[in-house]
């Protein structure tokens, strides 16, 4: 992101926030906050000049706007920016006593994820965008070992709990091959075991590919192999289906354990969450 960029983002960022405390409603959906919706901060009060206290740690803006990475597209919506803000706080929190020494390949990963998820494509870009900080090159150092850390620990953390999350889960992450048909109108199951079955129905939408288990449509989530669903009520219309191979899901299978872990480190996350303390000081 160019500097004169980041400016601009900046300066929206606060402009949004600013704009948070008039509609205390949007606070409330969007995260864990106080029923008064925030707090203004007086001069010389101990928060004074901070964004958000979570827990123990305390945010400035600026380092808010460091920590969250910019959307593809430039449309996030700003209870997922607050969202956002908290969950790295509360993974702050996890990593205030770790001690433990970084490799280089954690901190170079750790540079790279935050190169690309704010747009610093070349180590220019980043060099102009750090003129725009006040921080120098120790302190952006000291940042980038603070996002080593948290990734360290999440990475840990889902390979804590990835077992026992598959084990209370397996059939969400089978993996199957399905091919499924979604429309206004019901559609004959035994249309879909011919090349030319669905040339005569009317408007339809055909998805065939590999999933999950979990992430399938509902209906066809826990079907067995080769079985025809429906047509069944699916969201405004009907679906049909069929399970064209499941592969059940293996406790040795590295990708399978990748992907319990994860969905067991944002249910955790989300616990986390819950039983934080969340402060917003209000500018």
């Amino acid at each position: 992101m160019p500097a004169t960029a980041f400016a601009v983002v900046l300066a929206e960022a606060v402009e949004l926030l600013r704009d948070l405390l008039r509609r205390r409603t949007a606070v409330l959906a969007a995260v864990p906050a106080p029923p008064d919706g925030g707090v203004p901060v007086p001069a010389g009060h101990p928060a004074a000049g901070y964004l958000v206290t979570v827990d123990r740690v305390r945010l400035r803006v600026a380092e808010a706007l460091m920590l969250v990475c910019r959307p593809p597209h430039g449309d996030r919506a700003e209870g997922c920016l607050l969202e956002e803000i908290v969950e790295q706080c509360l993974l702050m929190n996890e990593t205030l006593e770790d001690r433990e020494p970084l490799d280089e390949s954690d901190l170079r990963a750790a540079a790279e994820d935050f190169r690309a998820g704010h747009g610093l494509r070349d180590r220019a870009a980043t060099l102009a965008w750090l003129v725009e900080l006040p921080l120098s090159g120790e302190q952006f150092e000291a940042f980038i070992g603070g996002i080593a850390r948290r990734r360290r620990f999440r990475r840990r953390k889902e390979a804590e709990l990835a077992r026992g999350h598959l084990a209370a889960n397996r059939c969400d992450f089978d993996r199957v091959r399905a091919l499924w048909v979604t429309g206004p109108q019901p559609v004959n199951g035994e249309w879909l075991r011919g090349p030319a079955g669905l040339v005569g129905c009317g408007e339809a939408v055909m998805t065939v590919g590999e999933r999950w288990a979990r992430d399938l449509p509902a209906p066809l989530r826990h079907a067995a192999h080769d079985t025809l669903v429906g047509p069944t009520a699916y969201g405004a219309g009907f679906l049909t289906g069929i399970v064209l191979e499941r592969r059940v899901a293996r406790d040795d299978d590295a990708e399978t354990l990748a992907a319990a872990g994860a969905d067991a480190f944002r249910e955790w996350l989300a616990a986390r969450r819950r039983r934080a303390s969340v402060e917003w000081h209000w500018l």
